[in-house]
C-alpha cells in the first residue's frame, strides 16, 4: 500500500493550517496501517516545466525536439509514474480566489495523463486507476462548505471530477475554514479540524464519502 501526500500551500507547515490538518489525517492513517509506504510532495519545491508548444508536441508524439524538451518530458513521466503507483492520495491546498494555487493545476496536468491514468475508448473515457481512494483537504479563510461549496471553491469539484476521470470515485473532502471570517475563533477552528482529520484518517479504509 502506497500513500502519496501532495501539499500545495506555499506556507511552511508551522504556518499552514491545511498542511497541519492533512498531516493529522495522514499520520492517523499510517498509525492504523504501519505497513503502508508514504511519499510526500511539497509542490512548491518541485520544478515542473511549463507546457510549451515544443513540449506539447513531444508529449503527443513522444519525440522531443531537443535536450530541453527531453528533460521536461522525463520530468513529466516521472511525476506521472509516481502518481499512478500510489494507492491512496491526500491532496491539501488553500482556497485562493475560489480555486487552488496554480502549482496544483500544473502538477495534476503532469501526473494525471491521458493514456496513463485514463484512456479514450469507443465507449467513452475509461479510468485506469482502480481500487484507489483520495482525500482532499481544503483550507479557507471564509466558510465555503455550507454556502454553495461548488461555487465558493471550484477546485474541489475539479479535483473530484479529475479523480473520477482516472477511475477514483471514492473521494473524501475535509475543510478547515473560517479562520479569517472568525479570527477570534481561529485557533479553535484549526484545532477542531486537526482533531476531526485524525479521526477520519484512522477509519479512512473503513468508510466512503465526504466528511
Amino acid at each position: 500500500m502506497k500513500l502519496l501526500h501532495i501539499a500545495a500551500s506555499p506556507k511552511p507547515k508551522a504556518q499552514s493550517c491545511g498542511k497541519r490538518v492533512a498531516d493529522a489525517f495522514v499520520n492517523a492513517y499510517l498509525q492504523e496501517h504501519p505497513q503502508a509506504q508514504c511519499g510526500y510532495i511539497d509542490l512548491n519545491d518541485l520544478q515542473i516545466p511549463p507546457m510549451t508548444r515544443d513540449l506539447l508536441e513531444a508529449f503527443e508524439g513522444g519525440v522531443p525536439k531537443g535536450e530541453t524538451e527531453a528533460r521536461a518530458l522525463d520530468r513529466y513521466n516521472a511525476l506521472c509514474e509516481e502518481f499512478m503507483t500510489a494507492d491512496r492520495y491526500v491532496v491539501s491546498f488553500p482556497n485562493w480566489n475560489l480555486t487552488a494555487p496554480p502549482v496544483l493545476v500544473s502538477y495534476m496536468l503532469a501526473a494525471a495523463r491521458a493514456g496513463k491514468a485514463f484512456r479514450y475508448t469507443a465507449h467513452g473515457v475509461q479510468g485506469l486507476l482502480r481500487d484507489k481512494k483520495a482525500a482532499i483537504v481544503v483550507s479557507s479563510g471564509g466558510i465555503i462548505s455550507e454556502n454553495r461549496p461548488k461555487e465558493m471553491c471550484t477546485a474541489v469539484t475539479w479535483l473530484q471530477n479529475l479523480f473520477l476521470l482516472c477511475g477514483v470515485s471514492d473521494v473524501q473532502v475535509l475543510y478547515c475554514e473560517g479562520m479569517e471570517q472568525m479570527p477570534q475563533k481561529a485557533e479553535e477552528i484549526v484545532a477542531a479540524a486537526i482533531e476531526n482529520a485524525g479521526r477520519q484518517g484512522a477509519v479512512w479504509d473503513e468508510k466512503t464519502g465526504e466528511a
